[in-house]
């Protein structure tokens, strides 16, 4: 059940999915173009390949989506099979809708999801007690999920990917090496001589600077603090004690020198817009990370390994592994304004820390930090003063990840190498 928290249900609507939380955000520079520049290109992909820990608050683990999912196409071992004709029609007829029909159920999805992210933010502010939601804006989420089903073909594209899930491996010969070729395909070399593999954004890069799909968000001091005890979105429903309050870190990049402010003020009101970005990794076939229909081979490196255990955030089952979460959605943060009255001793810290171009953020927002993404360099400064704090510049403040099933899990039922 949601308790109203800040970022209540803005993970998404499956329950095994984590909001992987900055501390605090990541600026982004406006000036890129990762559509002619592979520099660009290959920075962004890599800055959103990352594989987060299995914590709401967001740390990074030592593997990237891309290293994990090529491993398994080097170091995989396919059942001994092949589909009956009438198995082979209906994975045709799927793969056919889903030709079909994709691009649209993808365009209405995402109105799905950015008019249930306004119902979210409409109900964490109804749930501590601010005004009731508004009914336009339940029509409106009723409306895109209607949309949805009919000229999105929603459940026509679900089940192809069904049956897709089901019957695609089990034709291994075909199946893997055209994910090898798709992989490849996906694999650019940025001018810089590094070979990454791209990661496309919905809605593009270029729509993060303007002025459509953002969603107004607004909360409170408390609101923040009710994120420690939260059951919406979280790992064990806590969140660490160092959340929500002020941050410096003398490097500008918060990752070290770090020092945490607590302020005497629980009567902050916090006002920003928030856009929720998906990914599209072309070169990856996620159903692979599901599927039961491969196994680690016997004498290559990955043997014996899980890439995940497998968990249940609800059930407060924590797995382990390599990679226990996928990200499958940014949230972007800008124009964040926070109202209140700060201590004059405190804001003169934060001001020659700012000055001195050091980090300071607050919960998931930068105030002021760095950027170096290979030749985008720069800072990113909003104000702090008595009344309140600015921070206009775009940043992303957390990652939407879908929990993985245990994996690999190989089917016993099917016939394997012995």
């Amino acid at each position: 059940g949601r308790r109203g928290t800040i970022f209540a249900g803005i993970g998404d609507q499956n329950p095994q999915s984590l909001l992987a939380i900055y501390n605090p955000g990541q600026y982004i520079p406006p000036n890129m173009d990762p559509i002619k520049n592979k520099d660009d290109n290959y920075a962004l992909s890599v800055l959103f390949n990352v594989v987060p820990q299995f914590s709401w608050v967001f740390t990074p683990a030592a593997s990237t989506v891309s290293n994990v999912y090529d491993s398994i196409l080097q170091y995989k071992e396919a059942p001994i099979s092949n589909l009956t004709p009438d198995q082979k029609k209906k994975l045709q007829e799927a793969e056919q809708t889903l030709e079909a029909d994709s691009e649209k159920y993808s365009e209405y999805e995402l109105k799905y999801y950015e008019a249930l992210d306004a119902y979210d933010a409409a109900y964490a502010t109804a749930a501590n007690g601010g005004a009731p939601i508004p009914r336009s804006i339940k029509l409106k989420l009723a409306s895109a999920l209607r949309s949805w089903e009919g000229l999105g073909h929603k459940s026509a594209v679900e089940s192809a990917i069904a049956v897709i899930s089901i019957y695609e491996a089990l034709e291994p010969e075909n199946f893997w090496f055209q994910l090898r070729e798709r992989y490849n395909k996906g694999t650019l070399e940025a001018d810089l001589g590094s070979e990454f593999q791209v990661v496309g954004f919905s809605p593009p890069y270029r729509n993060w600077f303007g002025d459509a799909g953002w969603t107004d968000f607004t909360f409170t001091q408390t609101d923040m603090d009710n994120q420690r005890n939260s059951e919406s979105l979280g790992v064990s429903g806590n969140l660490d004690g160092s959340f929500g309050i002020f941050r410096i870190s003398g490097d500008g990049s918060f990752e070290q020198d770090s020092k945490f402010v607590k302020i005497d003020q629980t009567d902050l009101s916090f006002s920003c817009k928030l856009m929720r970005v998906s990914f599209d990794r072309s070169w990856m076939n996620p159903l692979v990370l599901s599927s039961r229909a491969w196994r680690w081979a016997k004498g290559t490196p990955t043997y014996g390994s899980k890439l995940s255990t497998g968990g249940d955030i609800f059930g407060d089952v924590a797995p382990t592994g390599d990679m226990t979460v996928i990200p499958t959605a940014a949230i972007l943060s800008k124009d964040l304004v926070i109202n209140g009255k700060f201590n004059q001793t405190q804001v003169e810290e934060f001001n020659r820390a700012i000055a001195a171009n050091a980090s300071v953020g607050i919960g998931p927002f930068s105030i002021s930090g760095r950027f170096n993404m290979e030749n985008n360099t720069g800072s990113e400064k909003g104000t702090i003063a008595v009344n309140g704090i600015t921070a206009k510049d775009v940043q992303v403040i957390a990652l939407i990840c879908q929990l993985l099933p245990e994996s690999p899990d190989p089917d016993a039922s099917l016939v394997w190498p012995s």
